[in-house]
């Protein structure tokens, strides 16, 4: 499990975090009890805590990887797992990006 008080520590500030690839900047702009949510040049979006761990379970399950690797992997798993969404999502991207930066995936 993540330790939430610590990610709501870590991210209270609103800080500024690395991508899974190119320059854009990412910026924390909500954490609260459920989720995170950081913005873009062009939008915003949140992760919930249950996305994360839901992701980081299937990270243990897995061999490393890298953080994009890792999110192929996780769009893969919600565009035929259990928890199917049908919809385009980010979720796959903010989950790697989090983890990122949390150091539970290497970064690049």
């Amino acid at each position: 499990m993540i330790d939430w008080s610590a990610v709501r520590s870590r991210y209270a500030e609103q800080p500024t975090v690395r991508p899974l690839a190119g320059g854009s900047t990412l910026r924390v702009v909500l954490v609260d009890d459920e989720k995170i949510c950081l913005r873009q040049r062009l939008w915003e979006d949140c992760v919930t805590r249950d996305q994360l761990e839901t992701a980081l379970t299937l990270l243990r399950e897995g061999d490393g990887c890298t953080a994009v690797e890792f999110a192929e992997r996780l769009r893969r798993y919600y565009a035929g797992g259990p928890d199917v969404q049908t919809d385009c999502s980010r979720i796959p991207n903010l989950s790697a990006i989090v983890l990122q930066d949390l150091g539970y995936l290497p970064a690049r």
